[in-house]
């Protein structure tokens, strides 16, 4: 039975993911993601940081077997005013930002597939779209007040293609350490999205990356 376990830690060894996943069965199989924190959260009263960082994790599909796995850069911007409730007007429409840009995909071997699937993607772009040269990044959807006095938030990501959405689905992170710190604190947390796979006919696939960003 294929099963694919991916496990990610910081350095510090306060912030930690886990993903599992399982290519055994042609409707999605059994997995599952964690992630969390060790110790608290100290978050500042105003102000705006970027955190970054790297991205990984598994594709598993509905409508077929198998597993791949996913790569990238990943970027959050956080307004910690907006979060915190005491903002208004246009300062809170940017809470919260995140892109998950360079998006490569391998299977279990390690063999790499984006090309395959930006030819497959391409192949179904409408009549006068450009092509796209590589995999569509997934964003956050922004909005105000998203995340809870814990450092805890979730949310709605996508991405498109040709103007239209493409992946759909939920990110979840939690902060951690002292981010009133000038380089302090970070962020772990997991991204599940799903779409249609253009390499395929019915066949769904789902997306569940992890990543840890510093400062």
């Amino acid at each position: 039975m294929e099963h694919r376990a991916l496990y990610g830690v910081s350095t510090s060894g306060n912030t930690e993911f886990a993903i599992v996943r399982t290519g055994s069965y042609i409707q999605y199989g059994f997995g599952g993601f964690v992630y969390q924190r060790s110790g608290g959260v100290v978050l500042p009263q105003e102000g705006q940081a970027t955190y970054s960082g790297d991205y990984g994790g598994i594709r598993d599909f509905s409508g077929a077997g198998g597993l791949e796995y996913v790569t990238g850069d990943m970027t959050v911007d956080v307004d910690f005013k907006g979060f915190r409730n005491n903002c208004s007007g246009a300062t809170c429409a940017d809470a919260i930002r995140g892109v998950v840009s360079n998006r490569k995909f391998f299977d279990v071997d390690g063999g790499d597939r984006t090309a395959g699937y930006i030819t497959a993607l391409n192949d179904d772009r409408p009549t006068g779209a450009a092509p796209v040269t590589e995999v569509p990044t997934i964003r956050f959807e922004v909005g105000p007040n998203v995340m809870d006095g814990n450092g805890e938030a979730t949310g709605n990501a996508f991405s498109t293609a040709f103007g239209d959405q493409l992946d759909e689905g939920n990110y979840y992170i939690v902060l951690s350490g002292d981010h009133t710190a000038g380089d302090g604190g970070e962020i772990v947390g997991v991204v599940v999205v799903e779409s249609d796979d253009p390499r395929f006919t019915d066949v769904t696939v789902r997306e569940t990356g992890g990543f840890i960003l510093e400062r």
